[in-house]
């Protein structure tokens, strides 16, 4: 779909659903919730930080960091943006390929759930890497290419809900190639609860992965 597809898709479910994670793509609230708490342990105890949430939707995955830190959102629904700020995020309606703000203004920078929908992603995470401090983490959540369950899932589908699935492999190298040297993963293995950790892929596992975050710290020069 469009940008301007998605901006109406996704207004009209923050419409239907409120502030409820059910405005996002979530299979369901369970999905949600364990990933997002698997992925805010595995970040650690955030407190006095910039934090940017690109592609924030209702705001929901972010809300927990609100209290001790500064939580921006962007997002292209200004639907959602409405519940967003509801949250206590300073939200931005605006593109994340042209964000409005300083070159390494932000300690964390997570963009969850958000790149299967856009067809050319490095200009996309070559700008999120733009706001992140030397020294600063980006986080990336998106759907395995690799999965088994998404491939069998494929044969019955009729309907294009996305525009693409990665490989770890290829999102490694670009946060290579944008200045994050050293990265790591967390793989979740839908519908199961279950979540594996660690630098390695392409292990026999990561045919059940059905999603992944990758994280990376940014280099210093």
């Amino acid at each position: 779909m469009s940008d301007s597809q998605w901006k109406q898709y996704f207004d009209q479910k923050a419409a239907t659903h409120g502030a409820s994670v059910k405005s996002s793509d979530y299979f369901d609230d369970t999905s949600f919730f364990v990933q997002r708490d698997h992925i805010h342990r595995w970040l650690g105890e955030l407190k006095g930080k910039q934090i940017l949430d690109a592609g924030c939707g209702v705001g929901a995955f972010s809300e927990p960091w609100v209290k001790d830190n500064t939580v921006y959102g962007v997002d292209f629904s200004a639907k959602s943006l409405e519940f967003a700020a509801s949250r206590g995020l300073k939200t931005l309606n605006g593109d994340l390929g042209a964000l409005p703000f300083a070159n390494g203004m932000f300690d964390v920078v997570v963009c969850i759930g958000v790149i299967q929908l856009i067809p050319e992603v490095e200009p996309i995470i070559a700008e999120l890497a733009r706001v992140t401090k030397p020294g600063g983490v980006l986080l990336v959540q998106t759907l395995h290419s690799g999965s088994v369950q998404r491939k069998l899932l494929g044969l019955f589908e009729r309907t294009k809900k996305f525009d693409r699935m990665y490989s770890m492999t290829e999102l490694a190298q670009l946060f290579t190639r944008l200045g994050f040297p050293t990265v790591d993963f967390l793989k979740q293995y839908h519908p199961l609860r279950v979540v594996t950790q660690g630098a390695g892929r392409n292990s026999l596992t990561d045919l059940f992965c059905t999603s992944f975050a990758i994280r990376g710290r940014k280099g210093n020069g």
